[in-house]
């Protein structure tokens, strides 16, 4: 019988008393195709999407559990795309690319010693920091080959939602785009979940650790595999 949780441990061997215990260096939390997500590797991800959509001094706050939990369940969804995408062999980034990706998130930074603390925090080199944006542009970019044209909102759909609305439909230009915005993002998110479902069933998935109660699958609105800030 398996256990709740998937530990790595390593044997501390400084006393003959103290070989026989052992230290807890890191824990997966979750496994995707064969591919384990561990702990301080969530954590390592989370600052760098804090920093790349936020501000670099986010990145380096406190991580608590519904933070990482978030954050789970985002990087599920990525790697579940990401295998597709790996499985059909599509938008593999060019070297300049993946170049261009860590400059723009190391010119977020204030400073060259902002950026090192940046990753000493992370416990990661800029190549595995860059490696983990190309994956996300890559997920990206297959969302928006997949969703972004049909998730386009007809003018139809718009009229259809006005009359359904009826005395309460928007009376100005203003009110109308900010409908059609409202109606797009829904029709996106609707893609998304039937995309992430139907990729979810081909997928191997294995959540150890949810870090909180709720379904690391489930669907939340808004939260889409994102690429780092400017690439979207």
């Amino acid at each position: 019988m398996l256990a709740p949780l998937v530990l790595i441990l390593v044997l501390v061997s400084v006393t003959p008393a103290a070989a026989a215990e052992r230290q807890l260096v890191d824990e997966v939390v979750a496994v995707v195709e064969a591919q384990s997500i561990t702990l301080t590797e969530l954590e390592a991800e989370t600052r760098i999407q804090l920093a790349a959509e936020q501000s670099p001094s986010l990145a380096m706050i406190r991580l608590d559990k519904p933070i990482l939990a978030a954050s789970l369940r985002r990087l599920i969804k990525e790697r579940v795309v990401l295998a597709e995408v790996e499985r059909l062999k599509l938008f593999d980034l060019e070297g300049g690319e993946r170049e261009a990706l860590l400059k723009s998130l190391r010119q977020r930074f204030p400073s060259l010693q902002a950026w090192e603390e940046f990753l000493r925090k992370l416990e990661m080199t800029e190549e595995e920091v860059g490696a983990v944006l190309a994956r996300g542009l890559r997920v990206s970019r297959y969302l928006d080959n997949r969703l972004k044209l049909s998730a386009q909102l007809r003018d139809s759909e718009l009229d259809d939602r006005l009359r359904e609305l009826g005395e309460k439909a928007p009376h100005t230009a203003a009110g109308r785009e900010a409908l059609r915005r409202q109606l797009a993002a829904e029709k996106y998110d609707k893609q998304l979940t039937d995309l992430l479902s139907d990729l979810s069933k081909r997928a191997s998935v294995r959540v150890l650790d949810s870090l909180d109660a709720a379904d690391p699958l489930a669907p939340s609105p808004g939260q889409a595999p994102q690429a780092p800030a400017g690439e979207r």
